[in-house]
């Protein structure tokens, strides 16, 4: 249908009644005298539904007062029927109607409704189902078809979201630590020989045998803040160096990897630990530690601070006997490389014998494949043997990538039995629930996940949020970010993407804009890389104003 030809169909005349007296054989006699218009005069698809606005004007004489005319306007395609709501007007001195129209004057009317799309409202009609009422006379009006097809462009949205594949937490390089604290005697230096069998050290010893790759080894040294700053950072020197030695000469002697590497080693005198103090008041539960911890942040020479804590006699005693012992130390880290298997070790277990790797492993795997088979097994038997939320929601996650939506459907309520409201399992959600059209849920998926500016983005599309989506996107020439921009009013675009998808959105850009060699350059594009572009084209209202065109049509035929 051209131009001319479809404005006719949208300015034909609604509905007319008569009103003289003679009921409503002449009512629909006049059926022709109210003059009906459709905005926009094509529907259009956006954010899933279909709206319809119709503005109706009656003339004068012509509604009986006593008459009430219902009617539902019903979209029509060969596969279905949807329905509108319905409206009723009424005469003057009728009743049940949503609008009186005056006999003398006549009137106006204006409606408005949105139903969901569906693909076979493509071609279709909007049809005016009428029914006049005076008293217990009905009379039927019509059906008059006021519109035909559907615009759906914003439908093409590409299903190119950012898919959660849940992590494996894998680390291919971990580190271990140990660490042991030497305490010493007040201005003393020297390592006691309780201290070199206490638990900690004997830890610290049995880690040391391991036999691990060395990370790095440090030696830190304190001292309590009583007496002063210089003779605290000589103390504290002195306790380093003969930790320093004392820890070199035992990892030497238990064959730790590199103990005889200095550059392994970091060594750091502290000085006074006022940190370590403050740490430890806190934790105490001692009176007025409060008064201490004022002192110890509102001082900030350390030797009038010091002198400070010392005049509160009722509380130094304590101090020195549970806080300062604790400050008199040396602490000895040794951090080593926790063996790993190598990829081709963890690649060969995860199929020939999965239970001999630990979880994590298992779905690190995974990531080494790109055969869909492989996946798909490795994740199974994470499933089987560990009943892990990250298997169930990654075999969903190939679902949604086939866009197997029920199947993925069924994977994701298993993670989230287990996972509960974990980002990944509800950005699933809401990518399944996007495609499916329930476009609320996706956006409360999406809230809940914190989901990406490109899933937000293009669910925005879906729910014709076009400016909003087009700001995300900014200057990409992708299928989705150039659909934004046509859908936002610019038709100065065009998609760089080399796919069939794209060079269709091209030729809508070119007939959108009049540029008829964009046009057909692009949808002979698009037909030679997909057939069934043809058949598209064909029943697209966006080429309406080609249809007579021989370019055209011999692309389509």
């Amino acid at each position: 249908m051209n131009t001319v030809g479809l404005t006719k169909a949208v300015s034909i005349l609604f509905f007319g009644v008569l009103i003289s007296g003679c009921g409503l054989t002449k009512m629909t006699s006049k059926y022709d005298t109210v003059v009906y218009t459709v905005t926009p005069p094509i529907l259009q698809v956006h954010g899933g539904k279909v709206a319809v606005k119709i503005d109706g004007n009656i003339p004068a004489k012509y509604f009986h007062k006593n008459a009430t005319v219902y009617f539902m306007p019903v979209l029509k395609s060969e596969s279905s029927e949807k329905s509108f709501k319905s409206i009723t007007l009424q005469g003057e001195e009728a009743s049940g109607g949503q609008k009186t129209i005056s006999y003398a004057t006549g009137g106006s009317f204006t409606y408005e409704d949105k139903i969901n799309y569906t693909e076979d409202m493509l071609v279709s009609g909007l049809e005016i189902n009428a029914v006049a009422k005076l008293k217990d006379q009905l009379e039927p009006l019509g059906p008059v078809t006021i519109a035909q097809g559907v615009i759906a462009t914003s439908e093409r949205v590409e299903n190119t979201e950012e898919i959660a594949i849940a992590h494996h937490g894998y680390e291919k390089e971990t580190i271990l630590s140990e660490f042991a604290t030497i305490y010493f005697l007040v201005n003393q230096s020297v390592i006691r020989t309780s201290e070199k069998s206490d638990e900690d050290m004997n830890k610290l010893q049995e880690f040391a045998k391991l036999g691990y790759k060395t990370h790095s080894i440090e030696i830190k040294s304190f001292a309590s803040p009583d007496g002063t700053v210089d003779a605290n950072d000589d103390v504290s020197e002195r306790r380093n160096k003969s930790t320093v030695k004392y820890t070199k000469q035992i990892l030497k002697r238990l064959k730790l990897d590199g103990a005889t590497n200095e550059e392994l080693y970091t060594n750091v005198s502290y000085g006074e630990d006022w940190d370590g103090f403050n740490r430890l008041m806190k934790a105490s539960d001692m009176k007025d530690k409060r008064r201490v911890l004022n002192i110890v942040n509102s001082v900030q020479d350390p030797e009038k601070r010091e002198q400070a804590i010392r005049d509160m006699a009722e509380l130094y005693d304590a101090i020195d006997k549970n806080i300062l012992p604790q400050l008199r130390k040396a602490q000895i880290s040794v951090r080593s490389y926790q063996p790993k298997k190598t990829n081709e070790e963890i690649a060969s277990l995860s199929i020939s014998s999965p239970d001999s790797l630990d979880v994590k492993e298992l779905l690190f795997s995974a990531t080494l494949t790109n055969e869909r088979a492989t996946k798909m097994k490795i994740y199974n038997a994470a499933v089987s043997l560990h009943n892990n939320w990250r298997a169930y929601n990654n075999i969903a996650s190939i679902y949604i990538g086939e866009n197997n939506l029920d199947e993925a459907s069924t994977w994701l309520d298993k993670a989230f039995e287990l996972s509960g409201n974990q980002a990944d399992v509800l950005t699933n959600y809401g990518i399944v629930a996007a495609r499916k059209g329930n476009l609320n849920k996706a956006q409360e998926f999406f809230n809940q996940a914190n989901a990406s500016e490109k899933n937000q983005a293009i669910l925005d599309i879906r729910q014709g949020k076009y400016a909003k989506a087009e700001r995300y996107f900014k200057n990409a020439n992708t299928h989705n970010a150039t659909l934004a921009k046509i859908l936002n009013g610019d038709n100065s675009s065009s998609c760089t993407d080399n796919t069939a998808a794209c060079y269709y959105l091209n030729a809508i850009v070119g007939a959108r804009s009049a540029n008829m060699q964009m046009l057909t350059q692009n949808l002979s594009k698009a037909i030679a890389a997909n057939a069934s572009y043809k058949t598209d084209a064909a029943n697209d209202l966006e080429f309406l104003n080609y249809q007579e065109n021989q370019e055209f049509n011999a692309l389509i035929k």
